[in-house]
């Protein structure tokens, strides 16, 4: 998805059996760069972004703890020497993906990782509910939003002249929201936090899921049956 927008450069690709959105985020070609939810297979299409686009990572940002978007984060991190910065809530799916994931995901973990626990990353920070953090010279404030996983996150930079940019990981997808049916899902949360917090975003919010395709805060409010009665 290359895009240079005033002063934000995104790129995107998509990774593993689940077709997770993994997001480089950057002031600008040739520049640092953040990486969000670098998830299962990620570090074989990763080299390849980041040499395209002559970026550095200096830092690995995660929306939540399901294993389709940390799926690599140690591995990358190891590799860049990066710290991973992850939800407080959700930081025990790291080592222990299958407390967030049904019984059913079990052989694909084994299949991928030879276990169903992982290594956590090196240098893991944990994120405080709406704290901000800077990183190749862009802003990221992590918006608590639980109910998919307990520490469910959207995290929402500020372009200057194109307005907020979320990457709203589970939570809000275009037409859809996350479910809520998985271990650490929450029905009831995740109706306070699509009142709270996703239905007061700026309508020139632009959306980029960790699934599908981007969208605006505007035509979720007119078309995504999920927010039509907050």
């Amino acid at each position: 998805m290359p895009d240079k927008l005033a002063n934000v450069f995104i790129a995107s690709f998509i990774t593993g059996p689940f077709q997770a959105n993994c997001y480089l985020l950057a002031r600008e070609q040739g520049s640092e760069c953040i990486i969000v939810d670098p998830g299962m297979g990620a570090e074989e299409f990763l080299g390849d972004a980041l040499r395209t686009h002559h970026l550095v990572p200096v830092a690995i940002a995660l929306t939540h703890g399901h294993i389709d978007h940390i799926g690599s984060a140690r591995q990358v991190g190891a590799k860049y020497g990066t710290p991973v910065l992850c939800p407080r809530d959700d930081r025990h799916l790291l080592s222990d993906p299958m407390a967030g994931l049904a019984d059913f995901a079990r052989p694909l973990v084994e299949q991928w990782y030879g276990s169903t626990t992982l290594r956590e990353p090196e240098e893991v920070v944990d994120v405080e509910p709406f704290s901000h953090h800077e990183y190749a010279d862009l802003d990221l404030e992590f918006l608590h939003v639980p109910g998919h996983t307990p520490g469910c996150s959207m995290i929402r930079m500020i372009d200057a002249e194109f307005g907020p940019i979320i990457m709203s990981g589970d939570v809000l997808f275009a037409g859809s929201i996350g479910r809520t049916d998985l271990p650490g899902g929450n029905p009831a949360q995740m109706s306070r936090s699509l009142a709270n917090v996703v239905w007061p975003l700026d309508d020139a919010s632009h959306v980029l899921p960790g699934h599908g395709g981007p969208t605006t805060m505007a035509n979720e409010r007119l078309t995504n049956p999920f927010l039509s009665h907050h």
